[in-house]
């Protein structure tokens, strides 16, 4: 019963916490250069101004940078489009973002993840079966991102399946996506409703 009763009265909190901390702005709510950015956001992003943008838009000059390297990842890389994926999902799951997790896992999907990989991720472990270039981009991910550095192992077989450029790309695709996944849990922003694989269990 005190058991009980001590939930009940710990809910509201944990309630209470999750509630997002910045309100989503509408194009409407936004002018000057906030407005420019919020234009943009809704003709080039996948999720128009929710996400980290709804927080970006806080900052519009800062934002400018940020926007021009997601469009880089998105379009301009030449890292293979799957492995683009995998280092964001890693970077989601690493930072139990359940909203870029939500965004990306039917990407991944899309460009040929294989689903029992993704399963292995979500749940925080090292995915079972992996082909070279996928074991690659997840070590290197899982080290920069637990470690802040990578060892010269994993540097030097990125290095060999991908070349400096690549691996130049790979290490700020991933400090990206930290930095939307940063933005993303700092303003507790409002992941849509999800089931099964696209929900991501926060850690």
């Amino acid at each position: 019963m005190m058991r009980a009763i001590l939930l009940m009265l710990c809910l509201p909190v944990v309630l209470a916490a999750q509630e997002p901390r910045l309100p989503q702005l509408k194009l409407e709510d936004t002018s000057g250069d906030q407005r420019v950015l919020a234009e943009q956001m809704l003709k080039q992003t996948r999720s128009g101004l929710t996400g980290p943008f709804n927080s970006m838009l806080r900052s519009p000059e800062m934002s400018k940078g940020l926007m021009d390297l997601y469009l880089y990842f998105r379009y301009k890389t030449a890292l293979p489009r799957n492995l683009v994926e995998i280092a964001i999902l890693v970077t989601g799951r690493e930072w139990s973002a359940p909203f870029e997790w939500y965004m990306h896992y039917p990407i991944a999907i899309s460009e040929g993840v294989a689903p029992a990989l993704l399963t292995d991720l979500r749940e925080g472990r090292r995915p079972a079966a992996m082909k070279a270039e996928e074991a690659a981009v997840y070590e290197f991910a899982t080290e920069l991102l637990r470690t802040h550095r990578v060892t010269d192992a994993t540097y030097d077989k990125a290095l060999k399946l991908f070349g400096e450029k690549n691996v130049v790309d790979l290490t700020s695709l991933v400090s990206t996506y930290s930095t939307y996944a940063a933005l993303l849990n700092v303003s507790r922003q409002a992941t849509p409703a999800a089931t099964g694989m696209q929900a991501l269990p926060v850690k």
